[in-house]
Order: C-alpha cells, then structure tokens, then sequence
C-alpha cells in the first residue's frame, strides 16, 4: 500500500537558501538512490515564502523507511531543524490510502 508525506518546514528568514540548498540535495539523491520512491520535490508556500514542504510519495512504508535510514537523509536532515524557525516548529505528516 502506497504512502504519502507531507512534510511542512517553517524556516527562519536568514537561512532560507541554506536550506534550499540541503533539500534540493536531499530531492536529487533520493531520486537517484532510494527505490520505492515515486514522487519527492521541494514547493514554496506562495503565500509565505518561509514556509516549504516536501511532498513525497512512496511505495509502501518499507521504501519510505529504508529512506529514512538512507546515509544522505540521515546527513542532510539535520540541516532542516538547524534552518527551522523555533517559534514555528515544521510538522511531518504521513499518509495511506482508504
């Protein structure tokens, strides 16, 4: 069964392109190397440019966890609460069909 994620970042104003830079590496590596992975991209809130969320749709849950224990998730993640605005903290939903 298929899962979906939605993963809403709310960054501070001085590190926006920080972590642009880290997502984007983070889009291009696990199309690259993370089986089970159909959809995964970066979009920006078009009415709050600090706010950025990661779409991503996998396989099944073990695709999307064998994600998560990837070595570029596990050394370009940090890079996403480091950037995160601490008033705002990001959410990080998952989703299966019903």
């Amino acid at each position: 069964m298929s899962v979906k994620v939605v993963a809403d970042n709310y960054l501070r104003a001085d590190s926006v392109d920080e972590f642009i830079v880290a997502a984007r590496e983070l889009v291009a590596e696990t199309h690259a190397k993370d089986w089970g992975c159909f959809a995964y991209g970066l979009f920006r809130d078009t009415a709050d440019p600090l706010h950025l969320t990661v779409l991503e749709e996998w396989e099944n849950q073990e695709a999307l966890d064998a994600h998560l224990a990837s070595e570029h998730f596990q050394r370009l993640f940090p890079v996403f609460g480091a950037t995160a605005d601490p008033a705002k903290p990001g959410v990080v939903s998952v989703y299966e069909p019903v």
